[in-house]
């Protein structure tokens, strides 16, 4: 081959294998590498102490009120539209007498991974079932039993998991329709379902916090992982409340942290006009100092949103 043709095709053949691809996502810090032993050798369950505590809403701010989302879709024989109205998956849960809010994400921050409890939080599946991403973490309890209707134990509610680094998650769609599953934060991909009930499994190497969104026009849909180095994460409950156990002796950051409703922007299909990807707002996020003594319960609650969220 003339060695003037040869110059031109490669050129071409490199830019042809880029196409159609999203860029690369940034560079993360690197980060300390996560024991991988289930019994980290520096931890002394005699020097660990335990946090309880309760995450409210400032009741200076008033209680917002999220609007639903609306879920409008063409009918497979082309004869009209199906209508729903769901509750939108950020919207906050907060009792009007007590101010109580539940399913914030409460962790610690500054806990050497070497010196935690072994990981005790069950396995994260994720799933996109009555259109919206549900997020399964489930632990069954010693003498439980599903098979003879016995409930297990939920640990988090249905938008958020809390992932081991290094550990596998398993997602999958229950739809008949074409769904795919976008991934950003802390990981960057996109998963596809063409078929209903075939998991697929992808692990997360990069610990922080990695927002799902819908890749296929399903503008709603938001849930989230957070990937961990330590079990001391938690969602609060129905009254607010959450709790540590052996946590190692230490001062450490309690951070409370709920995501933002509110949208900063967004993105319509040119084809139909209708919205296809929301852009939030950054999540509400509180923190203060909190310490542990070994043998001690310390009572530590947390307050949100942050003092300088709009009214």
């Amino acid at each position: 081959m003339p060695r003037p043709l040869l110059c031109l095709l490669v050129p071409l053949a490199l830019f042809a294998i880029g196409c159609g691809s999203e860029p690369p996502a940034a560079a993360s810090t690197p980060t300390p590498p996560t024991p991988s032993s289930d019994k980290p050798a520096d931890f002394q369950p005699s020097a660990c102490g335990q946090i309880n505590g309760l995450v409210t809403w400032d009741r200076e701010k008033a209680i917002p009120s999220v609007q639903p989302v609306i879920d409008l879709r063409p009918r497979p024989d082309g004869k009209g539209s199906d209508l729903r109205v769901l509750v939108h998956p950020y919207a906050p849960r907060i009792d009007p007498f007590t101010y109580a809010l539940a399913g914030a994400v409460v962790y610690l921050r500054g806990v050497n991974p070497t010196r935690a409890k072994p990981w005790d939080l069950p396995p994260v599946s994720v799933e996109i079932r009555d259109s919206q991403i549900l997020v399964k973490q489930v632990a069954v309890k010693k003498g439980d039993d599903p098979q003879n209707g016995i409930k297990p134990d939920l640990r988090v509610t249905g938008r958020v998991g809390f992932v081991r680094r290094g550990e596998p998650v398993k997602f999958q769609s229950a739809e008949p329709v074409f769904h795919s599953l976008r991934g950003r934060g802390a990981a960057f991909f996109a998963i596809p379902f063409p078929d209903p009930e075939r998991p697929l499994e992808r692990s997360f190497d990069t610990y922080g916090r990695v927002e799902l969104t819908s890749a296929a026009g399903f503008s709603w849909h938001a849930a989230d992982l957070f990937v961990c180095d330590h079990p001391y994460y938690a969602i609060s409950d129905l009254e607010g409340r959450f709790q540590f156990t052996q946590v190692p002796e230490g001062i450490y950051e309690l951070v409370a942290w709920h995501p933002n409703w509110g949208t900063t922007a967004s993105e319509r299909n040119p084809e139909t006009g209708l919205v296809q990807r929301l852009v939030y707002a950054p999540p509400l996020e509180s923190s203060r100092p909190v310490m542990v003594n070994p043998g001690r319960k310390t009572f530590a609650n947390a307050n949100l949103p942050h003092p300088d969220f709009p009214k």
